[in-house]
C-alpha cells in the first residue's frame, strides 16, 4: 500500500512537470514560443536614410570623408553609401561625405579630411564622422563640441590602415565593421538616427522637365554628371565624362535620387579653404526617373531637404546624391 501512495506521488509529480515544460516549448529557432505555438516575428522598419524595408538594427549613422582626387579613383564603398554629399574642398577638387546606416559591412576609401561645413551635416544628424585630420578649425570644433568623431591619422589610426596600392595621402582605408566597433568602443552606440527625408514610392507630380542626361560644371577644371537608365530605373554617376564605378565590385555607381543645390562658397585664406552656406536655403533641382523638378532648398537637422510650391518634396526610396554647387556652377540637363 505504501508503494502504491509513493507510485502515486511521482505520477503526479510527472504530471505537474510535464504540464510546466509544456508552457514554454522551445521553437525550432531555440527560442521559447507562446502556448499556442506562435514565435516572434522579426520587426522590419523603414530605413531613416533610404526609406527601404530594414532588419532594425539599432545604431548610428556613419560619415565617412572620401577622396575625389583623380589618383583617389575609382574609391571604394561609395556604392554602399544611402546618401552621399559632394562638395568643392580646395581648389577645383570635391570631396563626398558618404553616410551610411543601412549597411554595416565592407570596405571604404580612400578616406579624407574633413571640413567645418561638413560637420554641419554630421552635427545636425548625428553622425559619427570618421575622417583623416582635417582643418584646423574644423579639428578644434570637433574638441571644443564634442563631435563625435573617428580621426584615422590621429588617437584613432588603429581602426584605419594604409594600402600599398596608391601613394599617400590617397591611401587611407577602412571598413565599416571596424568603425562600428569604434562606435560601440567610444560609448556612440546610444547617439540617435534623425530621419533624413520623406519618402513615396512615386515621384511627385508637378512641372517636370525631360532630364536623361544632367551635366554639372562645379568649377572650370572640374564637371560630373548623371545618366538615366530606365532599366534599372536609377541614375549612373559620371566624374570628368568616366562612368564611375567601385573600385572592388566594378559595378557603376547608382542612386534613385539625385539633388542639385547652390549654395554660397567663400574662400577664407591663401591654401584656398572656403566656407559653405548649408545651414542656410536656396534654389536647385530634384531629378528622379529621367525628370527634372525646380525646387528650393532648406537645411535640416544636417540635411539638405527640397521643397517646391512650400511643401517637402518626397525622395524615392533608395539612395540619394546630393551635389552642393557654388552659385558661379551650372546645371544643365536634357
Amino acid at each position: 500500500m505504501k508503494k502504491m501512495k509513493n507510485a502515486g506521488r511521482w505520477l503526479v509529480y510527472g504530471l505537474l512537470i510535464f504540464a510546466l515544460a509544456a508552457c514554454s516549448v522551445p521553437g525550432p529557432s531555440g527560442k521559447n514560443e507562446n502556448q499556442s505555438g506562435e514565435k516572434k516575428k522579426a520587426v522590419n522598419k523603414i530605413d531613416p536614410l533610404t526609406g527601404l524595408t530594414t532588419g532594425g538594427a539599432e545604431h548610428p549613422v556613419l560619415m565617412v570623408m572620401l577622396n575625389n582626387h583623380r589618383n583617389a579613383r575609382p574609391q571604394t564603398g561609395l556604392d554602399r553609401a544611402d546618401i552621399v554629399v559632394e562638395i568643392l574642398a580646395e581648389g577645383e577638387i570635391t570631396r563626398f561625405a558618404a553616410f551610411y546606416h543601412s549597411q554595416t559591412g565592407g570596405k571604404v576609401g580612400p578616406v579624407r579630411s574633413v571640413r567645418n561645413y561638413y560637420l554641419d551635416l554630421a552635427e545636425g544628424a548625428d553622425a559619427v564622422v570618421a575622417h583623416a585630420g582635417g582643418a584646423k578649425d574644423a579639428l578644434a570644433r570637433i574638441e571644443q563640441e564634442n563631435i563625435p568623431g573617428l580621426d584615422g591619422i590621429h588617437e584613432d589610426a588603429r581602426y584605419f590602415s594604409r594600402v600599398s596600392f596608391r601613394k599617400p595621402p590617397h591611401n587611407l582605408y577602412t571598413d565599416l565593421e571596424r568603425l562600428y566597433e569604434a562606435v560601440r568602443e567610444q560609448g556612440y552606440q546610444s547617439l540617435p538616427v534623425k530621419k533624413a527625408y520623406q519618402f513615396s514610392k512615386t515621384a511627385e507630380t508637378g512641372q517636370r522637365e525631360s532630364a536623361g542626361r544632367i551635366d554639372l560644371d562645379y568649377h572650370p577644371l572640374y564637371k560630373a554628371g548623371y545618366e538615366y537608365d530606365s532599366a534599372s530605373k536609377s541614375y549612373i554617376r559620371y566624374t570628368e565624362g568616366v562612368r564611375q564605378v567601385d573600385r572592388e565590385t566594378k559595378q557603376p555607381l547608382s542612386m534613385q535620387n539625385v539633388l542639385v543645390v547652390f549654395a554660397k562658397h567663400q574662400i577664407v585664406d591663401s591654401v584656398g579653404h572656403r566656407t559653405v552656406a548649408v545651414k542656410a536655403s536656396g534654389r536647385g533641382y530634384l531629378f528622379q526617373q529621367g525628370k527634372a523638378l525646380s525646387i528650393e532648398w532648406r537645411y535640416r537637422d544636417g540635411w539638405i531637404i527640397p521643397f517646391a510650391g512650400g511643401k517637402e518634396v518626397p525622395m524615392l526610396p533608395g539612395k540619394t546624391w546630393v551635389n552642393v554647387l557654388p552659385e558661379t556652377g551650372r546645371v544643365s540637363f536634357q
